[in-house]
């Protein structure tokens, strides 16, 4: 395998960003904090907002990229506004989030940011750490705070792993040799968090990435090309467009080594392209775009019986137990969600790679790929700084992790478990009938309102949990 390449001349990962798309509620922070003035400062500057539902709402701009920060604070304090939560995402705008409404509303502070990059394609890895370690100092300088913890949910779990891994164990966790693409030194010195929460996160970009590339697809240069023995949405392969898939063993085997072979054609192309920027021979002399099509074609989200249960026992959130109750194996009650349709479609945010951008969150190696109904195996986890399950081994901090049964990630959640065998303390739960989106799946349900009030019982359950941890 090549070594990583450092083009000569190349700004550090922290200044190579892609222009931010602000939409309407960045630019009227912007002209807000330009009309009232800020305080200059490199890491953070504050600017009151309004007031709703208990809490005060004010904009931060943090770090260097200034990146625009929603802060909620309990507006009669009480005993958990003391714990400061941070939240972020690799391209979405967590300001207003469920997450962070719910959590503001039961009085801890909360900070929740507009990811700097709004294409998770065009994504920095190292640049969204630094990111969280502004959020992380923010939070610290507060002078009613005494622990943060950090709040991943969905690709923000992948984020928050990946950095409290760096903060507590420094470069050696993600300059190992094995990373495809290693980190910077400016990573350096990174702040701990005092405890990590995941909801439903996701096992890295490079494994999504990987798992929803088209395994048909023969040329990148030409997409149409494509080998019918392996098109995942082919009845004669085992598709059912109206219904649940079941596609066969020998399929599922040959599916993912072809994803596999794929995703090693891109690593490649990636390091082709860097190689030739450092030698003087590039198209273009600091990056050069990597578009990849046809990626939205993941195998469990057309056969259910996939990723479906756990292999230990967990309690489970429901109405009828919302402290989970007894241990139980956890079953996925999702339906099928995969469509042909949206795999033929480009997808800017998600295929709009470029060479680097590729190699920092998009390249993973799978040697011998498996996925059963409660396994997955045969990746090369250490190959990315972007896996979830890999980075989770490295938090000594108490950690809770929790997934939704009406979503696909109950597997990979149980996996982050087993691997997080020197936290402080791990806690793993399931919320019966949730969504990624924390609502109840009505899809799901075989009776009207079958999982009672799945947000109330996630987010009484977090505070519980951070009350247990962290006191008053």
């Amino acid at each position: 395998m090549p070594a990583p390449v450092t083009i000569p001349g190349r700004p550090p990962r922290s200044t190579r960003r892609k222009p931010f798309l602000f939409g309407l509620f960045g630019a009227c922070v912007l002209l807000l904090v330009s009309l009232v003035g800020s305080s200059g400062s490199a890491d953070a500057s504050t600017d009151s907002a309004s007031v709703s539902g208990g809490y005060t709402t004010s904009t931060v701009l943090l770090g260097k990229a200034q990146v625009i920060g929603a802060l909620y604070q309990p507006s009669d304090p009480g005993p958990n506004r003391s714990t400061g939560l941070f939240l972020t995402h690799e391209n979405d705008d967590f300001i207003g989030s469920v997450p962070c409404v719910q959590l503001a509303q039961r009085g801890y502070t909360v900070l929740c940011v507009k990811s700097q990059y709004a294409d998770q394609a065009a994504a920095h890895w190292d640049d969204l750490a630094l990111d969280v370690g502004a959020g992380v100092g923010y939070l610290r300088s507060l002078p009613t705070v005494r622990k943060v913890v950090l709040v991943g949910w969905s690709g923000g779990g992948a984020i928050m792993s990946y950095y409290q891994n760096v903060a507590q164990n420094g470069l050696a966790a993600c300059q190992a040799a094995a990373r495809l693409d290693p980190c910077g030194d400016d990573l350096a010195g990174l702040p701990a968090a005092d405890g990590v929460v995941l909801l439903d996160a996701i096992p890295g970009i490079a494994f999504s990435d990987l798992t929803a590339l088209d395994a048909s697809v023969t040329n990148e240069a030409n997409l149409r090309a494509r080998d019918g023995s392996l098109d995942m949405f082919a009845a004669r392969n085992g598709y059912n467009a109206q219904g649940d898939s079941a596609y066969s063993q020998s399929f599922i085997d040959r599916y993912l080594s072809g994803q596999a072979s794929r995703e090693d054609g891109l690593i490649g192309q990636a390091q082709h392209l860097t190689r030739q920027i450092a030698a003087g021979k590039g198209q273009y002399t600091d990056d050069a775009p990597m578009p990849v099509g046809r990626d939205s074609a993941r195998l469990w989200e057309a056969d259910t019986a996939l990723l479906s249960h756990t292999r230990g026992k967990y309690p489970v959130l429901s109405p009828q137990h919302p402290d989970g109750g007894a241990p139980q194996v956890v079953h996925s009650v999702r339906v099928p969600s995969a469509s042909a349709d949206s795999n033929g479609t480009w997808d800017s945010s998600k295929g709009g790679f470029t060479a680097q951008s590729f190699l920092s969150v998009g390249a993973i190696r799978a040697p011998h790929p498996q996925i059963t109904a409660d396994s997955i195996s045969g990746i090369d986890w250490s190959s990315t700084n972007t896996a979830t399950v890999d980075n989770v081994q490295g938090i000594s901090t108490p950690l809770l992790i929790m997934s939704m049964t009406g979503h696909y990630w109950l597997v990979p959640s149980e996996m982050y478990y087993n691997a997080a065998t020197h936290a402080k303390s791990r806690q793993l739960v399931f919320v019966e009938g949730a969504t990624h989106g924390f609502t109840p799946c009505t899809a799901c349900a075989t009776t009207p309102g079958e999982f009672g009030d799945t947000v109330a019982e996630t987010f009484d359950y977090v505070s519980s949990w951070l009350t247990a941890n962290y006191g008053h």
